[in-house]
C-alpha cells in the first residue's frame, strides 16, 4: 500500500497516477504483448508430440490468458478523468428506488437519504414486493409509493412502470440498498447541459467493506474488491472513447433519449447494460463520473456473490449476442472492442478448468503438458510470474496477483455456467438479499472441494507409481545436487535435454507442484468464505472516529466500532457485564443520548479495556440520527481510505533508490471542542465540521482510546479540495485544514476530566 498526496479525489488520483508514468505503462503494455507473441510461437515449437491433447489443451489456456491480458491492456490505455460541473437549476428530476423483499431498515436508510438529496426532486419507492411494510414507511416519509399489479420483466419492468408516472426530464436510480450522499445530484446533472449525454453514471460503491468481495490491505485502508479494477480504471478509460456502461445503481437518465431507445430493455436480466449499449448504438453519449455518490452492501458471503456474478455473466453475454456486438450498426470501433472485453472476461472460467485438470491428468496418466526440459520448465513457469508484474503495472496497481487468483477460484464455476448464455439460454431474475450478515453455504463450494480432493488423488497416484519405477530426470537430478550441495564434475546437466517419456520424478515434481498450487488456492478460497461469513453481523459496524461519554463518570473515551444497535468502546476502568449505562455519543450530526447495554468487558492492558454491547434507543429518531453519522460514508473514506492505493512494482522498485522520506505511518485522533468534534490526521491534516481560519489557534481535548490529552492546534492553511462542498446525510458540510500540533503536558489526565466543556476555548493568533 502507498500513500498518495493528501486529499484528492479518487478521480484525480487515478489521472494523476496515470499520468506521472503513462510513457512507462504504455512501453509495459508495448512489451508485454510483444513478448507474449514472442513467447506462444516459442511454447508452439514445445508442443509434446506424444501428449498433443493435453499439450494443445495448456497451450489454449496460455492463449486465452493473453487474450485476458489484451482486455486489460485495452480498458486501462487512457484514463478520461472528469471533474462534476455545476447542475443548472430549475430541472425536473424524480429519484426511483425499486424494491423486492429487503429488509425494511435497509429500505428505510435508502430511502431517507434519497429524500434528503439536496437537489429538487420527487422521490418514489416502486415496490415488487407489495410490502404492507414499505408503504407505511413511504407515507410515513412522504414518499411516492408504486406497487404494479404484476411483476413482469423484474427490475426493467418495474422501472418503466415507475417511469409511467413519472413526468421529470431527468431521472435517477437507486437500489434498494444504496444510500445516496446529499450531493449526489448536484455532482451528475451539470453534464447533461450536452444535449447529446444520455446517461451519467458513477461507481457501484460499498459500506460494508467486511463482505466476501473484499481483499484490503492490513490496515484496512486501501480497499480491493473484485469490480475495483473495473470502476476505478476500465470504466474511465472505457469513458474516453464514449464506450462507459451503465450498472443500474448511482444512474441519472435523460428520459427523452430512454423514450427514443423503447425505455429499460427487458430481453435480458442485466438492464443497465443493455440500455447503455442501446444508447450508444442510437448515437448518445454516455458519461463515467468517477466519484462515489452512493454506498450499498457488498456480496457478504458465497451465496450472495454467486447470485450477482453469475446473474451480471449471464446478462452481459445474453445482452451481446442479443444485440450481436460483432457486426451491429451504430457502434465505432472503439465501443465495440469496449463491449466485447466485457464478454471475453468469462473465458476465464475455461481456462480455470484446463488449469486444474492438466496437472491432473499428468500425474495420473504420465502425460507431460510440453516437451519438458529445464530450460522449459523455468521460461514456463517464470514467464506467467512475468506477466502478472507487467499487468500490475498496466492496471495501476489494481490487477493484484495473489487476490486475483483467489477470486479466479471463486469465479470459474459461476463464468462456466455463464457461458451457456452464448446458446441464448436465459436466466430468471435473481435477486440479491441484501443482507449485511454472510451464512456458510459448503454446496457452492463443492467445485473447490473438488478440484482439492482430485488433486490430492493425483497426487497420491503419483507417488505410488513412481516408488513402484523410480526414473529419475535433469530437474530432478539438477534439485538433489543443489539440494546437498553436490556439484562435482562428474555430475553432467544439461538444461536442454528433454525428460524421458513415462513416468519420471521429473514430471511427478512439475505436475505435483503445480497440484499443490490448485490446492492451496482452494483452501484459502475456503477458509476467506468461511471466516468472511463468520465475521459479519446484522448490521455493519463501522471503524470512524466518534467520542462516546459515561455520563455516570463523565469520562470520554474513544468508540471502537459501532453499527445500528451495537458499538464497542475503550475505557479505563472495568464495567460490569449486565449493566446498563447512560451515554452521550458526539458525532457530526451532535450529542445523541442513549443507553448502553454492556455485553462484554475485556482486558487490553494494564488500565486499558474494550467494553462492547447493545445500543438501546427510545425511539426511531435516534436510530435515524445516529445512521446520518455513521452512513455518513464519504467522510470517513476522506479520512482513512482515500488516499491508500496499492503498490506497483515500480513503486516499490524506485522507493528504495528514493532520497525522500518514507511517509509515515498512518494514524489519526479524535478532537473535541465540547461541541463538535474532528479529526486530525498524522498530527498534520485536520477534518472538521466547524469553520477555522489560517491562523486560528485551538486548545482541544485529544481523545485515544481511553487516554485523553489537550492539543495545541493552529491552523497553517485552507486546503482546497474537490470535496470541499460534501455534506453527510445530516447536511453538515466537513472542511480541510493543514495545522501544526503540539500536545500539551501541563494537565493531567485527572484534570483534564475535570475540565468543564465550556472552558475548552478558541483563541486567535493577532
Amino acid at each position: 500500500m502507498h500513500n498518495d498526496s493528501a486529499y484528492r479525489s479518487v478521480s484525480e488520483q487515478m489521472h494523476n497516477r496515470f499520468e506521472r508514468r503513462k510513457i512507462w505503462r504504455r512501453t509495459v503494455a508495448c512489451f508485454y504483448v510483444v513478448s507474449l507473441i514472442a513467447y506462444l510461437s516459442w511454447r508452439y515449437t514445445i508442443i509434446d508430440d506424444d501428449s498433443l491433447i493435453i499439450s494443445y489443451a495448456y497451450y489454449i489456456a496460455e492463449v486465452i490468458g493473453f487474450i485476458l491480458g489484451l482486455t486489460t491492456i485495452l480498458t486501462s490505455w487512457r484514463y478520461r478523468h472528469r471533474k462534476s460541473l455545476p447542475a443548472p437549476e430549475g430541472l425536473s428530476v424524480d429519484v426511483l428506488v425499486p424494491v423486492y423483499q429487503e429488509p425494511i431498515q435497509v429500505i428505510r436508510r435508502t430511502l431517507l437519504a434519497a429524500k434528503a438529496i439536496q437537489y429538487p426532486h420527487n422521490t418514489f419507492v416502486l415496490d415488487d414486493g407489495k410490502s404492507p411494510e414499505v408503504k407505511r414507511l413511504a407515507d410515513e416519509l412522504g414518499i411516492h409509493y408504486l406497487s404494479r399489479p404484476a411483476n413482469h420483466s423484474a427490475k426493467a419492468g418495474n422501472l418503466n412502470f415507475g417511469l409511467e408516472h413519472s413526468e421529470a426530464e431527468f431521472f435517477m436510480v437507486l437500489d434498494a440498498d444504496h444510500i445516496a450522499m446529499p450531493n449526489a445530484l448536484d455532482k451528475m446533472l451539470g453534464f447533461f447541459a450536452e444535449p447529446n449525454v444520455a446517461l451519467v453514471q458513477t461507481p457501484q460503491d460499498y459500506y460494508n467493506v467486511d463482505a466476501f468481495q473484499y481483499m484490503n490491505a492490513q490496515d484496512g485502508r486501501a480497499l480491493w474488491h473484485d469490480q475495483s479494477f473495473f470502476y476505478n480504471i476500465a470504466q474511465s478509460c472505457r469513458d474516453s472513447a464514449n464506450g462507459a456502461s451503465c450498472v443500474g445503481t448511482g444512474v441519472v437518465y435523460r428520459r427523452d433519449a430512454i423514450d427514443k431507445v423503447g425505455g429499460i430493455p427487458t430481453t435480458t436480466v442485466t438492464e443497465d447494460i443493455h440500455t447503455s449499449l442501446k444508447l450508444h448504438k442510437a448515437g448518445y453519449e454516455t458519461v463515467y463520473l468517477n466519484e462515489s455518490v452512493a454506498y450499498g452492501i457488498a456480496a457478504a458471503d458465497l451465496d450472495e456473490y454467486h447470485k450477482t456474478r453469475f446473474r451480471w455473466a449471464i446478462g452481459n453475454l445474453h445482452c451481446l449476442r442479443h444485440e450481436n456486438i460483432l457486426f451491429c450498426k451504430g457502434l465505432t470501433f472503439k465501443q465495440r472492442i469496449s463491449y466485447l472485453s466485457l464478454g471475453l472476461i468469462y473465458l476465464e472460467g475455461w481456462q480455470q478448468l484446463l488449469l486444474f485438470a492438466i496437472p491432473l491428468i499428468s500425474l495420473v496418466f504420465g502425460m507431460p503438458p510440453f516437451e519438458i526440459s529445464i530450460f522449459n520448465i523455468g521460461v514456463v513457469l517464470l514467464f506467467p510470474w512475468i506477466s502478472y508484474l507487467l499487468l500490475q503495472e498496466i492496471g495501476c496497481g489494481y490487477t493484484r496477483f495473489w487476490t486475483n487468483e483467489i477470486f479466479s477460484m471463486a469465479r470459474w464455476p459461476i463464468h462456466i455456467m455463464a457461458s451457456i448464455g452464448l446458446l441464448g439460454w436465459r436466466t430468471r431474475w435473481i435477486s440479491s438479499s441484501k443482507n449485511i450478515k454472510g451464512q456458510l453455504n459448503w454446496r457452492l463450494m463443492t467445485p473447490q472441494i473438488v478440484v482439492i480432493c482430485l488433486s490430492a488423488i493425483a497426487l497420491i497416484i503419483a507417488f505410488y507409481r513412481l516408488s513402484q519405477d523410480f526414473q529419475t530426470g535433469p530437474l530432478f537430478t539438477l534439485l538433489v545436487a543443489i539440494a546437498t550441495l553436490s556439484f562435482s564434475d562428474h555430475i553432467a546437466i544439461d538444461i536442454f535435454q528433454p525428460m524421458g517419456q513415462g513416468y519420471t520424478a521429473d514430471l511427478v515434481l512439475i505436475a505435483g507442484f503445480w497440484a499443490l498450487y490448485n490446492i492451496a488456492r482452494a483452501l484459502v478460497f475456503i477458509r476467506k468464505a468461511y471466516k468472511d461469513a463468520k465475521q459479519t453481523h446484522s448490521f455493519y459496524r463501522f471503524k470512524i472516529p466518534m467520542i462516546c461519554q459515561f455520563l455516570e463518570s463523565h469520562i470520554f473515551s474513544e468508540v471502537e466500532q459501532i453499527s445500528e444497535n451495537w458499538m464497542s468502546v475503550y475505557s479505563s476502568q472495568t464495567i460490569e457485564p449486565g449493566s446498563v449505562k447512560a451515554v452521550n455519543l458526539y458525532g457530526s450530526s451532535g450529542v445523541i443520548s442513549l443507553k448502553f447495554e454492556v455485553a462484554r468487558c475485556c482486558k487490553i492492558q494494564h488500565q486499558q479495556y474494550l467494553v462492547s454491547g447493545a445500543l438501546l434507543f427510545e425511539s426511531q429518531q435516534q436510530v435515524d440520527l445516529l445512521a446520518q453519522d455513521i452512513y455518513s460514508v464519504d467522510w470517513h473514506r476522506e479520512i482513512i481510505q482515500r488516499n491508500a492505493y496499492f503498490a506497483m512494482a515500480s513503486d516499490k522498485l524506485l522507493g528504495l533508490f528514493s532520497k525522500e522520506k518514507q511517509a509515515k505511518p498512518f494514524h489519526y485522533s479524535v478532537l473535541f471542542d465540547g461541541q463538535e468534534h474532528g479529526v486530525v490526521v498524522n498530527g498534520q491534516k485536520l477534518v472538521t465540521y466547524k469553520t477555522l481560519s489560517p491562523g486560528q489557534k485551538l486548545s482541544i481535548m485529544k481523545i485515544e482510546k481511553q487516554d485523553v490529552s489537550v492539543l495545541e492546534l493552529m491552523v497553517s492553511e485552507t486546503l482546497t479540495s474537490p470535496n470541499a462542498s460534501l455534506k453527510g446525510l445530516n447536511n453538515q458540510t466537513f472542511f480541510l485544514y493543514e495545522v501544526s500540533t503540539q500536545e500539551s503536558k501541563a494537565k493531567a489526565v485527572q484534570k483534564i476530566q475535570e475540565v468543564t466543556l465550556e472552558s475548552m476555548r478558541t483563541e486567535t493568533l493577532v
